[in-house]
């Protein structure tokens, strides 16, 4: 497993921070290909408490995006399907409204295979990749932080 510390956390908006933490796919493409970062819908963010809300973002007839909200009425998960094939391939979730976790499946085959997890929606804190398909991370780039 190869772990890279940076001594510091970055600060950067949660959509971007999943972008940045991504990009670092660019530094060994050989290694593990460059997969496109699927951003989520902007989903309200305030919702029915225990709601679920699900869209048909193309029009096919099939679900491809999902957001579920806490008892409180904040958004708990959200689902989302990048390539419109049926299957939902990136999860973000959070606590008390807050992103904490992407998961994401860049190789369209059902298995999670990227990781990003953040502090307080805003910081990148550790990026975790498979990239010999055995559902374990092999590849961990650590920013800091708590």
């Amino acid at each position: 497993m190869a772990t890279v510390s940076m001594g510091r956390v970055m600060k950067i908006p949660p959509v971007l921070a999943v972008l940045a933490a991504c990009a670092l796919c660019a530094i060994s493409p050989a290694a593990w290909g460059d997969p496109a970062v699927p951003l989520a819908p902007a989903g309200a963010a305030q919702g029915a408490p225990n709601g679920l809300v699900e869209l048909d973002r193309d029009g096919d007839g099939r679900i491809d995006y999902r957001v579920n909200y806490d008892q409180r009425g904040n958004v708990a998960s959200e689902e989302l399907d990048f390539n419109f094939d049926g299957v939902m391939d990136t999860f973000y979730y959070y606590k008390a409204g807050i992103l904490q976790r992407v998961e994401i499946d860049s190789k369209n085959n059902g298995r999670i295979d990227i990781w990003v997890y953040l502090i307080d929606g805003v910081y990148v804190q550790r990026y975790e990749r498979d990239t010999d398909g055995d559902g374990k991370p092999d590849l961990v780039r650590d920013f800091g932080g708590e």
